[in-house]
């Protein structure tokens, strides 16, 4: 069983009134480094990637996915795994929630397949740009690492 309190204002809801979850989906975004890595082995990779950012990037998100994977094996939840690009219906089969980890795309993609609410949807933002990062990519129209 997973256990989610609900946090109000006022504070933590007891566990009395907390939500359980017996069977968790949890949908996990490929980031544009391991995007890009699958190019660049067949030599279609853009030349001006900056490669050392993507693998930052990449790392923080691979790091948030295992926290919470261990978490969820520690506590004895019971959870199966899907990239987003490969998520369908079939796999919100005896789901009694879906946790999106990766950023607004990913949530976006697995509240698609949710029909009207009836399976709720947690957003987990496995890479939140730093302040210092938000400076250096404020003038550009886009940014590879952000994807």
């Amino acid at each position: 069983f997973f256990y989610v309190a609900h946090v109000t204002m006022a504070g933590v809801i007891p566990k009395a009134e907390s939500l359980c979850y017996r069977n968790l989906l949890v949908v996990i975004k490929q980031t544009a480094f391991e995007e890009y890595s699958q190019l660049k082995l067949r030599g279609q990779a853009p030349k001006a990637l900056r490669w050392k950012r993507l693998e930052s990037r990449y790392k923080a998100h691979k790091k948030c996915v295992n926290d919470l994977l261990g978490i969820l094996r520690h506590h004895q939840v019971n959870f199966s795994c899907v990239n987003r690009v490969e998520l369908d219906r079939q796999h919100l089969a005896d789901v009694d929630l879906v946790v999106a980890v990766g950023g607004d795309g990913t949530v976006l993609s697995s509240a698609h397949f949710l029909d009207h609410g009836t399976i709720p949807l947690l957003g987990i933002n496995s890479d939140p740009m730093q302040s210092s990062e938000e400076k250096s990519v404020k003038n550009k129209k886009s940014d590879e690492r952000r994807s």
